[in-house]
């Protein structure tokens, strides 16, 4: 699947899905061999994102406080 594709998918399903993309996970293998970096891609598709009105956090604010 191309980078373009993952992009346009990714925000497709934002809009079908009724709680949007609250809570969901993006993982990028940035060391993988493919020639179509989806890193390229990330800038663009945080900015639209945040038009949208999404927040980003790291994983480990998601995560209760184990001690």
């Amino acid at each position: 699947m191309s980078s373009e594709v993952i992009l346009r998918d990714t925000l497709a399903y934002e809009q079908e899905d009724p709680q949007g993309l609250n809570g969901f996970l993006l993982l990028l293998h940035l060391g993988s061999q493919r020639a179509d970096k989806m890193h390229l891609q990330l800038s663009p598709l945080i900015d639209e994102l945040s038009r949208r009105g999404y927040k980003f956090v790291r994983v480990d604010e998601l995560l209760p406080m184990t001690r």
